[in-house]
């Protein structure tokens, strides 16, 4: 399988076993452009996999990689021919982030970046392709943007979580890339208003009206207590004293 997803820069190769050999196995590649065999420069990991630089963009010649496998038991050989632009994949967007949009509750905003392995974004510019559901549902809603890297949902449904995915490709050439890490998001809600019930305020009017009686203002005169006619009569405001003092003196 060949890839390129640094594209113009060049594009990989990498290989693998349909099934194991339980043996040590050598394996030699070779990438011919026309007439030119060109370099294929090994990974130290994974070791299973090479890259090819392009000396020539914009070629219709087509790139035929061969790959040969030795063990004890022998060779063998397989060979993949295909256009330059055909191969051309880049890998998802990165850093997608989503968030509820204040005071709307069907809209959801949506960003992203390039992926940091695509060197030239300015003259090889990306468009994406947006997937979006609730978690109640298994059928996707799409849209496909010519640039930017962001999008305003405004379809969402009211207080409902969603999930989001972003897919990237080449203006002109190639096939679009894996998705993106998944994200979630769930749209804006109104915080919920205290409600008072008849109940609740015929109980606070009950509390806070309290059964207060006012102390009685009657005086209370002593007429035991007045001797002679130049006496003077003791007397006090019952209610007052107690309430004043908490205590009556006899």
């Amino acid at each position: 399988m060949c890839r390129s997803n640094n594209y113009p820069k060049g594009f990989y190769c990498s290989w693998h076993l349909p099934s194991p050999t339980y043996i040590p196995n050598s394996f030699n590649i070779s990438v011919i452009h026309g007439t030119r065999e060109m370099v294929c420069e090994k990974d130290i990991f994974p070791k299973n996999r090479c890259h090819i630089r392009y000396l020539q963009l914009f070629s219709t010649v087509k790139y035929k990689v061969t790959l040969t496998v030795t063990n004890a038991l022998g060779k063998n050989s397989t060979s993949l021919t295909f256009d330059e632009f055909a191969i051309v994949k880049p890998d998802p967007p990165e850093s997608v982030v989503a968030k509820p949009v204040p005071n709307n509750p069907r809209r959801l905003e949506v960003a992203w970046q390039n992926p940091s392995s695509w060197p030239d974004p300015e003259s090889f510019p990306l468009k994406f392709f947006l997937r979006y559901r609730p978690l109640i549902l298994d059928q996707w809603q799409h849209v496909e943007l010519s640039d930017g890297t962001s999008h305003t949902i405004t379809d969402a449904y009211a207080g409902k979580e969603y999930i989001i995915q972003v897919a990237a490709k080449d203006n002109d050439i190639g096939t679009w890339s894996d998705w993106s890490v998944a994200v979630h998001a769930t749209p804006w809600t109104e915080e919920p208003k205290h409600l008072t019930t008849e109940a609740q305020i015929t109980e606070t009017t009950s509390t806070s009206t309290s059964s207060f009686v006012p102390p009685p203002t009657t005086k209370i005169c002593d007429k035991g207590a007045v001797v002679g006619s130049g006496a003077v009569a003791v007397c006090w405001t019952a209610g007052l004293v107690l309430a004043a003092y908490g205590v009556l003196f006899i």
